[in-house]
């Protein structure tokens, strides 16, 4: 009688014990299976989201974050634009536009005219499509839209080019691409004080003109 209640004993055991293994297995097995179809999702969303643009839209996105991060080692963060001891280059521009990115490209590729900037003038960059906020202290200005400047400042045309002195005053403005030869003698107009010869930023732009022939005539 011992020995059947031994033999109940540990058959019981060894059944509990097998449940309790194949309970382990089946929470394992579910564990696997959620883990599996979780990232099946996330597979899905994500290939939806990438087939949702279109080819243009994402080479548009990799080439606007590379464009602000390059731009980032000619300009000054815009955030608080200051009058300093420097003659301040104000560049206005947007995304998609044609002569913004070759004027931005023209200012990245060529290390004279980054440097001469850098040297000489405290540079920032205005981008119209983006949402950034700007303070400007020298108008009195905070907590304003990239928008806001371009009405400030009348902007009509991109991309556009605006100097001021360290007066705060406007020095003169030049819109389009001006090539990069022309964009030499310009920094070199304004930083060796030769548009002083001048009263207004009109008059300004027309001895710049009678500067860049002279030069040319005589290099």
């Amino acid at each position: 009688m011992v020995f059947i209640c031994t033999l109940i004993v540990r058959y019981a055991k060894i059944t509990h014990l097998r449940c309790y293994y194949n309970h382990k297995m089946l929470f394992k097995t579910r564990n696997y299976l959620l883990l599996f179809f979780t990232t099946l999702l996330y597979l899905a969303l994500f290939t939806c989201y990438l087939f949702g643009q279109t080819p243009n839209a994402i080479q548009q996105e990799v080439t606007n974050s590379d464009s602000e991060i390059h731009l980032d080692s000619v300009f000054l963060n815009s955030s608080e634009i200051k009058i300093t001891d420097k003659p301040v280059m104000l560049v206005f521009g947007k995304d998609d536009c044609y002569y913004c990115d070759i004027l931005s490209a023209s200012l990245m590729g060529n290390t004279v005219i980054q440097g001469y900037i850098l040297l000489n003038f405290s540079p920032y960059y205005i981008n119209l499509s983006d949402k950034k906020r700007h303070s400007v202290p020298h108008l009195n200005l905070s907590y304003v839209s990239s928008m806001d400047i371009a009405r400030l400042y009348n902007i009509q045309a991109l991309p556009l080019i605006i100097f001021i002195s360290t007066e705060s005053k406007e020095i003169m403005r030049i819109s389009g691409f001006p090539g990069e030869k022309r964009m030499i003698h310009l920094l070199e107009f304004i930083n060796n004080d030769i548009w002083k010869n001048f009263e207004t930023p009109k008059e300004r732009v027309r001895g710049f003109l009678e500067y860049e022939k002279q030069y040319q005539e005589n290099p």
